[in-house]
């Protein structure tokens, strides 16, 4: 039973991800709809959702770049990203 609501939690978790991220797209050509927040909503889910890919975005050298430093720096994103 504890098994299957994992899977249902990570599953809800990656749907939701991938939706944050569409909409932070959408965001990028719409001036309308704010895209940082989305993108960070999405980063956020799908981080939790899959250690696959949390060890992708981690290693990726845009994430090693820009972002890295400023997570480290800041214990709030650390511990919503599971750093």
């Amino acid at each position: 039973m504890a098994k299957t609501i994992k899977v249902v939690y990570k599953t809800v978790l990656f749907i939701l991800g991938v939706i944050f991220i569409i909409l932070g797209l959408i965001g990028l050509m719409l001036p309308v709809i704010p895209q940082i927040p989305f993108l960070i909503a999405g980063a956020i889910c799908l981080t939790r959702s899959s250690s696959r890919l949390r060890n992708w975005l981690f290693s990726h050298r845009l994430y090693q770049k820009h972002c890295k430093k400023y997570v480290e720096k800041h214990p709030f994103l650390r511990k919503l990203l599971g750093v």
